[in-house]
């Protein structure tokens, strides 16, 4: 669910160090999903050394991502009160689609 968040240009000009974190991140998993398209035998493929090192620090850096943007999101609740009442992703929705206010409509009751 984070490509389209930080597929945005606006969210990923105000979260920078997020945006290159993920794009790392993405990168790393594309690279091993095309080695394993590759070598679709799963025991020749597996042993690979950097593979599990990889793996970890896509997934480090995922957590980075996501500690950045709930602070983010927690930054604009602090600002907009009704956002309190919103979860994680309808806020992403609102926040990614700024230009386009009637894609915010369904989120105002």
């Amino acid at each position: 669910y984070l490509e389209p968040i930080f597929s945005s240009d606006d969210i990923a000009r105000q979260l920078p160090n997020e945006a290159k974190r993920y794009q790392t991140m993405y990168a790393m998993w594309r690279k091993a999903l095309k080695g394993a398209f590759k070598t679709p035998n799963v025991i020749s493929y597996c042993p690979n050394v950097s593979l599990l090192e990889n793996f970890r620090e896509s997934n480090k850096l995922l957590e980075q991502v996501q500690k950045g943007l709930s602070a983010y999101l927690e930054s604009k609740r602090g600002v907009f009160a009704r956002f309190y009442f919103l979860s994680d992703d309808e806020l992403l929705e609102i926040l990614s689609q700024t230009k386009d206010p009637m894609a915010v409509q369904p989120h105002m009751r």
